[in-house]
């Protein structure tokens, strides 16, 4: 009999030392999966970190350059002079900007000025031959070099994009690193519908609407107090 309960206790302790062990093996597992999934998460964080100071640096110089587009009469006399329209880059950094070109896509062929070079805190304009209506916003933007060999494209309507160079020379432009500045449509004004006339009633028409409900209730209540009298 003791050979037998010395049996079932070495079992039981067996038992509970295998359960423990595998309690102990499933939190290390868990543990190690969520410090796996920590170092994953902090690694992504530190990439997207690295990639947007390295975007951030990349476009340094290429985001204070701007341009704008501005009337001007081809004479003296206003009233008979014929309207010009310039647009005039701005390179306001430090750096020099080279082969600047107007791309105007308006119409059935798209136009690019000659190139030129700005220095750094300097302006320039460049004349478009539109005729009539002055020309879209969508439909111009500039391309420059910056001192580090990168190939921009400014709209006109504020995005900015970088080129990649294809194999018949022409660039391929990226996702705007700013976003196009097209104005939201305004929404439309509805004017107040009085109630009775479709709309729904104000707070001052409910309120009487509930007095009066709780008086027409008084009323058949003592109505129906006399009653059983």
């Amino acid at each position: 009999m003791t050979a037998i309960v010395g049996a079932l206790s070495s079992l039981t302790a067996l038992w509970i030392g295998l359960a423990d062990r595998r309690r102990t093996v499933a939190k290390e597992k868990r543990d190690e999966a969520e410090t796996a999934r920590r170092a994953a998460a902090e690694e992504a964080a530190e990439q997207q970190r690295q990639q947007a100071s390295a975007a951030r640096e990349e476009m340094a110089q290429a985001a204070p350059v701007h341009a704008r587009l501005t009337r001007r009469l081809a004479g003296a006399d206003p009233a008979t002079a014929p309207e010009t329209w310039l647009v005039r880059v701005s390179n306001d950094t430090s750096l020099p900007i080279t082969d600047v070109q107007v791309i105007h896509t308006g119409g059935a062929t798209s136009s690019a000025s000659e190139p030129f070079d700005l220095q750094g805190l300097s302006k320039q304009g460049v004349e478009l031959f539109v005729a009539g209506a002055p020309p879209r916003l969508a439909e111009l933007a500039i391309e420059f070099t910056d001192a580090a060999g990168s190939r921009w494209q400014r709209r006109l309507t504020g995005g900015l994009h970088l080129g990649t160079v294809q194999d018949d020379g022409t660039y391929q432009w990226d996702a705007p690193r700013f976003p196009d500045l097209v104005p939201a449509p305004a929404p439309a004004s509805v004017p107040p519908v009085p109630f009775g006339l479709g709309g729904m009633p104000s707070a001052r028409e409910s309120s009487r609407r509930l007095l009066q409900a709780v008086l027409v209730l008084i009323a058949v209540g003592c109505l129906l107090y006399l009653l059983r009298r």
